[in-house]
Order: C-alpha cells, then structure tokens, then sequence
C-alpha cells in the first residue's frame, strides 16, 4: 500500500516537473538578476522569493543551489506548529523522533546512526548549539522566529562538522527600530483519552532609540497534558516548557549594527510516553526527564562597501537528566528475570563557546567570494548511576554502578567559498573547510557492593586524540529564465571519539565520512504562481561508527561497514490566487549497507530511516468582508515504517529488528482574522491514528506513539 500511495505520488509529480520545463514564464526572465531585497518587495507571499540566508548571504531561495525548505512564521501558524517536531513530514527527508525533553533524534537525507553523535547541525541565528556528544541537541520552540531553514544534504563548507546529512536553522524574528508592537496569544486545548493542556505565549517590540536601537522580548508557557495511565497514576506523562528570549538591535549608523540576543529554555516531563498501545504502560515508577540551557551570542557587522565583516561570539550552558527502568533489557539479555528493576539515572552538562569572524564580498559583481574562521571550546560532563534490584531468581544481589565522565573539545575550523559567473547564465562554485578537534575524554567507573557490602571495584579510564579533515563542495549552475539546474557534490563529516567503558574492546574510533553527489532543479512558472524544487542525490557513506554491545551491556563504537544509495526531493507549492495555496513534498531514500558491519548486514537500511515521507497541505484565505479573513487549513502527512536493526552483537550471539508503523496524520485548523483580533480551532491527529513513532529497544523498554487526537481553541492579540 505504501509503495502504491508513494508510486502515484512520484509519477505525479514528476510528469508535472517535466510539463513545466517547457512551461516556464518568460516574464520571469526579468526578475532573474534581481536582487534579493527586490524580490522579495515584489511579491512577499510567492515560494519562489521567500528570502533565506542558507549561503550566509541574503539569497532569493529560487536562485540557491541548495535543496532547501524554507517554513514561514506563516506556515506555523497555519499548521499550528509549536516545535520542529510538528513540521517533519512538510520536509523532504526530515525524521525527529521526541524520546523526552532534550532527546530528540533528528536525521535528514537518511544519515542516520541510532547512537553518538549528531549528523545533523543545529543552528540559532548564526549560532550552533549541536553538542559535543549523544547527550541531546538544545530544544528550540517555534516562538517568534522568522523562518526555518532546513538545508538538506552535507554542508561542509559553512557549517563544517555535523552537518552530515544537512542543517536546520532557526532564524529569530529581529527587533523593529521604528514601531512600538506586539502580540498575545492564549490556547486550551484536549487530548482524547488524556488532559487538558494550555499555552501561553507574546512578544513586544520597543524602540528605546526609534531608528537606533531597539529591544524585543518573547516568551512562551505550554502545559502538554498527559494521555498514558499506569497501573499506579493515570495521565502521567504531562509535560511542562517555558521559553523567554530577549534581542537587542543597535544601529548606530548604515554601514554598523549589533546585536545581542539571550535565550533560556525549560522542558520538564514527569515521565517519558513509554505504552504499549498509546495509552497504557506497564511501567509503575516514574521516569522523569529535563531539559534547560541559557544561551547568549552577540552578533556585530560592519558594512565596508566591497566587502562586510561579521562576528559572531556565543556561550551555552545545557543541563539534562533522565531516568529509566532497564530491567526488561538486562532481562532480555540473560534470558530470564534477573532483576525486577534497574534503574538508570543520566545527569549531564555541557558548556560551548566559540567566536567567529567571517568576510563576505559584495553580491554585486560576477566574482563573489566568503571566507571565515572560528575557535570553539566546548566542556561535557555527566554522571550515570545505575541501581540494580534482584529478581525473583536471586542471580545477583542489589549493588550500584556509577560512571563519572569528563570531555573536553578544542576546535579550529578555516573555510571559504568561492562564486564564479563564467556566463551571464553560468556559475561555477567552489569551497571547503579544514576542521581539527582536540578531544579529552575522562571516565571513571565504579562498581559498588558487587561482591559484598563495601567490596568496590574502581576503573578510570582516559582518551586524548586530534582529529583532522578537509571537506569540500563544489557545484555549478545553469539559469534560465528565472529558474535554475544545479548539480553538485559535497563531503559531510562525524568526527571520531572514545569507547570508556570497562568492557570495550577498542579504546578509539575514528571519523566517518559522506559524499553527496546531486542534481536539482528550481522552477518557478505561471508568473510566479507556481515553483518546483526536485533534487536527485546519490550518497557513499564510508567509515560508518556501528555500535555494538559488550557483555555486560555497555555499549562500544566501531567503525564497521559503508553504506549507499539513491534519493529523491521533490516540493511544489502552487498559488493560483492570493486566497489560495496548495503545497506538496515528497522525500524518498534508499541508502542500505554495501557490506556486513558489527551491527549490519549488507542490504540493510540504515537506523530508523522511512523510505517515503509524504505531506499535502491546502490553505484557503478568502475574505469574507471588509471587517474579517476566513483562514482554513488541512494537511495530511504520510511517514513510512521504518526500524532499528541490532546484527551480531559480538559474543552474545543475537539479532534484533525493532520495526515502526508507517502512519498517516491529518491536521487541521479554522480560524477568523479580525486585524486586531483572530480566534481560531484546531485538531491534530484528527483521526486518532496511535502508530509507533519510535519501537521498543535498549533502554526504551516500551514503544513511543503518535499523541492521541487533540482539539483546541486560541485566540491571538495583536498591538
């Protein structure tokens, strides 16, 4: 079934991308070589002029030679989307799995290892807040932000190490220097089968010196009510996120501007949305997760005429914990009920600083060029304590372990970018980005009461190595009338680490790589009423960093196995009228492993990776009178299954395939837009779909599913 719905879906789009090679407007030849700054005064609500600063540049998103989805503050309030999570099936490629507060899994394009650390970068304004190790990338709530930018494919060049299988961005709405503004927002909502929840949520805008400085503050309170019973409490997994940001814009002059922004975040959840079918677990003690970080960056720019000078300075500060009851998994592992419970308690900070100074060139001329350096420092340390409870066959007696750990990072990073029009319809791309890493790695574990009271066992272990690696792109696009083909190839990289546990068998692993090699085309057509963004993409994944189980149920990487494939993105937005607009994407990835590695077998998929990912979405504006808009909208959005494949996990001796339901979610949302005033309903889920979004495995002793149906009702202010 999902291979015909994805079919269809394919040949439809397809048949339409070639109709409209031939079909393109040459009115839009004009707008070709405008600016992005015009194009954008021209016609803000078309697809094709939505400006993005993907190239660390303001760029119309047509005329960038890079798969990109660009999702509006627009857009997030017609599918009323409060996190990343929300808006994954609207891109290509894009799979976030939310585990808990500060664990979500996020992968692009199929880079996907289950384990260590991230492949995809993560990015606030100019700031990264990718972290050093598995620990979990900072949330970002969609409060007040301009747009996302999600860059798909490697991005060797401007955002180096991480950025394997693409970038997200998260551009944060700027201060007005001249208006005073602001708006309120107020939501209830219901959780079929669980609690209510709320959210709260404004920001204001002050100009302290109208056309030289300004201030914006924004804040959001959300209570996600629960919907999962215990057999000891019912609705236990509510959650609770707040979010205040403060930015400060300074212009003292045309050419100089400065600004400062600091963020601090909250998430909290008393306990993770382990079930078994959705709504129930069998899970009696609370597993409590959290997430908070403060994070700061101030962001100055000087405007030389030929060329502008930018420096970015940033700090976070990131603290999480999470407990769980890995019983079942120890269980598993013996073959017989060796514990009741074992508790396992994760509590980790991480700190990041880093500057950057970067020169760009004037987009003016047929020679454009970009170059940048940055020092980053970044500090992780945790504490795992594990509390094991003898089972029904006293095997073992109750002791602890506790593992202390300790890293530290040192980086450099050199890159630059060059731009070329060899034609007035030709440019040539060039660039890289030297990276080396100095890491420290410090673990100390200790094995308390293993073989008496009192009788510990204590095991320090400590890593340091440097890690290296240059990684170019280079492309070359063609444009034509308005539109663009580009083909291009880039390498994405994962830089190495350490095994420290007492069990492991290698000390070290080393860094993983990816090529990308794509083609893509960008139409716009209909004059202006139609776009097209469709790329092809063939990926060699060499050095891959597997995971493997140690006897004693530690976990070591190794670099085992290669892996690669095909894929395909195709977005279509179409806007017949300004009360209209109808919008499609479609990701498919088929990346397998070529060879056997620690974990796989050749011809599997790599981690919790769906081959399709489908999603529609319609919108209807029509305005009703002169006092107020009718906005209606619906989206249904198609995952395909996917799974986690565990393959001879060294001495143990067993094969684990952890499958997930492939699932169709359908959203919608009415509302009345009075100027000042919008009220609005919404449901998500509509039809109550609970399908596995993420199977049971490891230390996940439970499957996570989609969130019930929710109904609610909000209203907005604005001043």
């Amino acid at each position: 079934m999902a291979k015909t719905i994805a079919s269809r879906c394919i040949f439809s789009l397809a048949a339409l991308l070639l109709a409209s090679t031939t079909a393109v407007s040459p009115a839009l030849a004009q707008d070709a070589g405008a600016s992005a700054d015009e194009a954008a005064k021209e016609d803000a609500t078309s697809a094709s002029t939505i400006v993005v600063t993907a190239n660390r540049r303001s760029e119309v998103i047509s005329e960038v030679p890079i798969a990109i989805s660009a999702i509006t503050a627009e857009d997030f309030e017609r599918r009323n989307a409060l996190s990343l999570d929300d808006l994954q099936a609207a891109v290509p490629g894009l799979r976030l799995v939310d585990i808990g507060p500060g664990s979500q899994r996020i992968q692009l394009r199929g880079v996907s290892q289950y384990l260590g650390q991230a492949t995809a970068g993560n990015y606030i304004d100019e700031f990264s807040v990718t972290n050093l190790g598995p620990q979990g990338v900072a949330e970002v709530q969609l409060l007040d932000l301009e747009r996302v930018e999600v860059l798909r494919g490697p991005q060797p060049t401007l955002y180096g190490e991480s950025s394997m299988g693409g970038t997200i961005r998260y551009i944060t709405a700027k201060p007005d220097l001249d208006e005073f503004m602001g708006s309120v927002t107020g939501e209830v909502s219901t959780i079929k089968s669980g609690e209510q929840g709320y959210r709260a949520e404004g920001f204001v805008n002050v100009p302290i010196a109208p056309g030289v400085a300004a201030l914006r503050i924004s804040a959001q309170h959300r209570e996600v009510g629960g919907w999962i019973d215990s057999p000891t409490a019912d609705d236990y997994n509510d959650r609770q996120i707040t979010t205040v940001r403060g930015k400060l814009l300074v212009e003292p002059s045309p050419q100089f501007s400065v600004n400062a922004t600091i963020l601090y975040n909250e998430s909290k959840q008393d306990s993770v949305s382990f079930s078994l079918d959705g709504l129930n677990t069998a899970q009696t003690t609370l597993t409590p997760s959290s997430q908070d970080y403060l994070l700061g960056y101030l962001e100055a720019s000087y405007d030389f005429g030929a060329v502008e000078l930018l420096s970015v300075t940033g700090y976070i500060d990131q603290s999480s914990f999470a407990r769980r009851d890995i019983a079942p998994f120890f269980n598993t592992l013996f073959g017989f009920p060796a514990f009741t419970q074992v508790f396992s308690d994760a509590d980790g900070n991480f700190e990041r600083f880093s500057q950057e100074l970067r020169l760009t060139s004037d987009s003016s001329g047929s020679f454009r060029y970009l170059i940048g350096g940055i020092y980053a420092e970044g500090k992780g340390t945790g504490l795992a304590l594990s509390t094991y409870r003898p089972g029904p066959i006293p095997a073992f007696g109750i002791f602890n372990d506790s593992v202390a750990s300790r890293a530290q990072s040192e980086s450099i990073a050199v890159y630059g970018n060059l731009e070329l029009d060899l034609l007035d319809w030709l440019t040539v791309e060039a660039g890289g980005r030297y990276f080396r890493e100095k890491l420290d790695q410090r673990a100390v574990t200790t094995l308390f009461d293993a073989a008496g009271p009192g009788a510990n066992s204590v095991t320090t272990r400590g890593r340091e190595a440097t890690f290296d690696t240059f990684n170019p792109r280079i492309a070359i696009t063609a444009n034509f009338d308005g539109s663009i083909i580009y083909a291009s190839a880039a390498k994405g990289f994962r830089s190495g680490g350490f095994n420290l546990h007492p069990a492991a068998p290698n000390p070290t692993f080393d860094p993983e790589s990816l090529w990308t090699y794509e083609a893509g085309t960008k139409l716009t057509f209909l004059g202006g009423a139609a776009y097209i963004e469709a790329a092809l993409y063939y990926q060699d994944y060499t050095g891959i960093q597997s995971t493997n189980v140690t006897p004693l149920g530690g976990t070591a990487v190794f670099n085992s196995g290669a892996a690669d494939g095909f894929g395909f993105d195709l977005a279509l937005v179409l806007k017949p009228s300004d009360a209209f607009q109808f919008s499609a994407s479609l990701g498919h990835n088929d990346v397998t492993f070529t060879t056997n590695a620690v974990d796989k077998f050749a011809g599997d998929p790599l981690d919790l990776v769906p081959p399709y990912n489908i999603s529609v979405a319609a919108d209807w504006t029509p305005r009703i009178s002169d006092s107020f808009d009718l906005l209606v909208h619906a989206d249904l959005n198609y995952v395909d299954e996917a799974a986690i494949v565990l393959r001879q996990i060294g001495a143990l001796g067993f094969d684990t395939i952890a499958p997930n339901d492939s699932r169709v979610l359908v959203n919608s949302r009415i509302g009345a837009d009075f100027g000042a005033f919008e009220a609005y309903v919404f449901a998500t889920n509509l039809f109550n779909e609970l399908k596995e979004v993420n199977p049971d495995f490891g230390a996940f002793v439970e499957p996570i599913f989609t969130q019930p149906r929710t109904i609610g009702i909000g209203v907005k202010a604005n001043f």
